[in-house]
C-alpha cells in the first residue's frame, strides 16, 4: 500500500502514506492456501508493484513474489500496477519463463513528452520507456500492453500533445485509459501556473481517444 514516488500530479502519498510491504512468506502461504481452495488466478495489486521490499530488504523483490505465487499452483497470475521507473530486466524475463505468468501488463506512461514527463516527476523518458516495451516484447511477443495517459497537464503544447500521440501510436497499446488533468489540493502540480482549460483539455481528450 502507499507510495514513494509523489507524482506532481498524484495525491496517493499524502492520503495513503508511503510504501508498505507485506513479509514475501504471508504472500506465498496466501497464495498457496487458494491454490489448494481451487482458486485458478491471482492479481497481485499495488501502488507500484515493481518497489516491493524495498521497506522490508532493502532491495525490491517483486521477481520473487512473482516465483513465488507460480510456485504455489496457481495456473494464472496477473500483477498491477507498473511504474516504468522500476521495471526490472528480472521481472521483464519472467515473461518468457513463468507458466503462469500471463502476457498482459498495464504500464502507465502518463505522457509522450519528456518535458511532461520531468514536469510530473515521473523519472523517466520515453527512451527509456520505448526500451522497456521492446524488452517486453522480445520476452513475450504475444504480450498485451495497457497504459495510462492524461492530456492538458499544465503547461502542455500543442507540440507536446502531438508527440504524445505519436508515441502511442508507436508503442501499439491493446488498451489506453485516458484522463484529462484534474487539480488535486496541495500537489505540486495544483499549483502550477499554466493550467489548460478545460475546453482545450475535451479536445485533447478526444484527440487521444481517436488514437486508442
Amino acid at each position: 500500500v502507499g507510495c514513494n514516488n509523489f507524482c506532481s500530479y498524484c495525491i496517493v502519498p499524502y492520503v495513503r502514506g508511503r510504501e508498505k510491504s507485506r513479509p514475501l512468506d504471508d504472500i506465498a502461504a496466501e497464495a498457496r492456501s487458494y491454490a489448494e481452495a481451487g482458486v485458478k488466478e491471482i492479481t497481485l495489486l499495488g501502488q507500484n508493484v515493481n518497489s516491493y521490499g524495498r521497506d522490508l530488504y532493502g532491495e525490491p523483490r517483486f521477481a520473487d513474489v512473482l516465483r513465488a505465487v507460480d510456485a504455489a499452483g496457481i495456473e494464472r497470475l496477473r500483477f498491477a500496477t507498473s511504474h516504468p521507473k522500476d521495471l526490472t530486466d528480472e521481472v521483464i524475463g519472467l515473461f518468457a519463463t513463468l507458466p503462469s505468468l500471463m502476457p498482459a501488463l498495464h504500464l502507465p506512461v502518463q505522457s509522450g513528452s519528456n518535458r511532461i514527463l520531468s514536469a510530473m516527476n515521473r523519472r523517466y523518458t520515453r527512451e527509456h520507456y520505448l526500451g522497456l516495451i521492446e524488452k517486453l516484447r522480445r520476452a513475450r511477443p504475444d504480450i498485451a500492453l495497457s497504459t495510462d495517459i492524461i492530456v492538458g497537464f499544465p503547461g502542455e503544447t500543442e507540440a507536446e500533445l502531438e508527440e504524445s500521440l505519436a508515441f502511442c501510436r508507436q508503442c501499439g497499446f491493446a488498451a489506453m485509459h485516458i484522463f484529462k488533468y484534474s487539480p488535486r489540493e496541495n500537489t505540486p502540480a495544483a499549483a502550477m501556473s499554466d493550467q489548460v482549460d478545460s475546453t482545450l483539455k475535451d479536445k485533447r481528450s478526444k484527440a487521444m481517444a481517436a488514437v486508442a
